[in-house]
């Protein structure tokens, strides 16, 4: 225990040291700390890697830089059928990924003095091993860690570094007020996970209403039961999709 405080405080001083407010640093070192408690493990080096490594993830891989005057922020999600098309559509507008927030939110950047095309891929990792891996990979095309949220990673670089001088940006287009972006698929999904759950409870209840104490209790079991090993599923469902590149059409 006394090792996890120690990482723990030595992360957030890299957090402070890289210019995150106290706040986010705060929140993130809460968070990560939940995080590692859920997943049964140990060891934050093994799950995270070193304390200044990953705080220069978290960050970006640089030191906070002051924006310019003029400089547009903005905060956005979508799920994971429509995140790259969003993530390459709004980096050709110029809007760079400067990392995720504790929500899961992409947080964007777009100097209009220096605006430039960004392009965004997205990988997988089970752990700080693979992640290591997945980014030394990937590095010698440019590419560069722009945050990571649960087992999900995300890359930027460029667009010059692909489309050469084409990727050059003339015209801005104006910040999105939009920041929620679902697709159709993920409706979709939701909409059967409703549909189960009203099922699955209407069932429970009339089972419960009609059979009496004999019934009630093994019903409730049965419900309690099921509804984790559903989640369960239909995780691992996502994490084939996401590993075989599902998107919305």
């Amino acid at each position: 225990m006394s090792e996890q405080k120690d990482y723990f405080r030595a992360l957030a001083e890299k957090l402070r040291a890289s210019g995150m407010p106290p706040g986010e640093v705060a929140a993130n070192v809460a968070e990560l700390t939940g995080y590692l408690a859920e997943s049964g493990s140990t060891d934050p080096y093994e799950e995270f890697g070193a304390p200044e490594d990953f705080a220069a993830r978290l960050t970006g891989g640089r030191a906070a830089q002051e924006p310019g005057a003029e400089a547009e922020t903005w905060k956005w999600t979508a799920d994971i059928y429509t995140d790259r098309k969003h993530l390459n559509h709004y980096g050709d507008q110029g809007w760079e990924v400067e990392g995720l927030d504790r929500l899961g939110r992409f947080v964007c950047r777009r100097d209009p003095a220096a605006a430039m095309r960004w392009e965004y891929r997205r990988e997988s990792a089970n752990n700080a091993a693979e992640r290591e891996s997945v980014t030394a990979g990937l590095a010698p095309d440019g590419w560069e860690p722009c945050g990571h949220w649960m087992f999900f990673m995300y890359f930027k670089r460029p667009k010059a570094a692909s489309a050469g001088p084409a990727a050059g940006l003339d015209e801005l287009v104006a910040p999105p007020a939009k920041q929620l972006f679902l697709s159709d698929m993920y409706r979709g999904k939701l909409k059967q996970m409703l549909a189960a759950a009203v099922v699955s409870g209407t069932a429970t209840a009339a089972a419960i209403h009609y059979g009496g104490d004999p019934v009630a209790y093994p019903a409730l079991i049965g419900a309690a039961v099921a509804a984790p090993v559903a989640m369960a599923l239909a995780w691992q469902r996502v994490k084939r999709e996401v590993a075989r590149g599902v998107e919305d059409a």
